[in-house]
């Protein structure tokens, strides 16, 4: 398992319709591979969000690219955005006591 952590600026008026909007699309979307979704709200900073997507490998992710549902993704992505995504595929190492 891997995930995809996405960090992205919207319009922080329209966040709730973001996080409302976009979870949605990625739902629909239904991408084989993808376990979970998840966005966190950035309480210091409203027009940060974070993206959190579990896949079963990064191969399982970008398969996706280019697809019909891919590109209407990124399309309605990009109606909130205010810049860029910094994004990438992490491992997770969990610590235990």
């Amino acid at each position: 398992m891997i995930y995809e952590i996405a960090i992205q600026q919207v319009d922080p008026a329209k966040r709730d319709e973001y996080i409302k909007n976009f979870g949605k699309t990625l739902i629909d979307a239904n991408f084989a591979g993808s376990h979970s979704i998840k966005i966190f709200e950035c309480i210091e900073d409203p027009a940060k969000v974070i993206l959190l997507i579990a896949w079963d490998s990064v191969e399982a992710h970008t398969q996706h690219r280019g697809t019909p549902a891919h590109n209407h993704m990124r399309e309605e992505n990009s109606r909130y955005q205010t810049a860029k995504s910094d994004g990438a595929h992490y491992q997770l190492h969990e610590i235990k006591p």
